[in-house]
């Protein structure tokens, strides 16, 4: 499978604090609006679903089926992300992140 969600992605998600939104602000300048476009809205919707549901899954008062669901989705999503970035995800939303 093709990697769709790259570090430069993650990068720029980082820029617009994981609010892509932001780019429909007046203020928002057009050439990271075209930036935007060309990693596509796909890539930058796989972003935000994975960066939601690894925070979703830590929640204690899942049902298994639901826990369940969420991890098998999770492995999926990994399959089209950057190695690199579920590495930096995963140690960002971790129970215990480095001092």
């Amino acid at each position: 499978m093709p990697i769709l969600v790259t570090k430069e992605l993650l990068d720029f998600y980082d820029e617009f604090e994981g609010d892509f939104g932001l780019l429909d602000e007046r203020w928002a300048r057009q050439k990271d609006r075209d930036r935007y476009e060309q990693f596509g809205r796909e890539s930058a919707s796989l972003l935000g679903e994975y960066v939601y549901k690894l925070h979703f899954v830590k929640g204690e008062a899942l049902s298994e089926k639901l826990r369940s669901d969420t991890v098998k989705r999770i492995a999926e999503l990994e399959c089209v992300i950057d190695p690199e970035v579920v590495a930096i995800l995963k140690e960002r939303v971790s129970p215990n992140p480095p001092p």
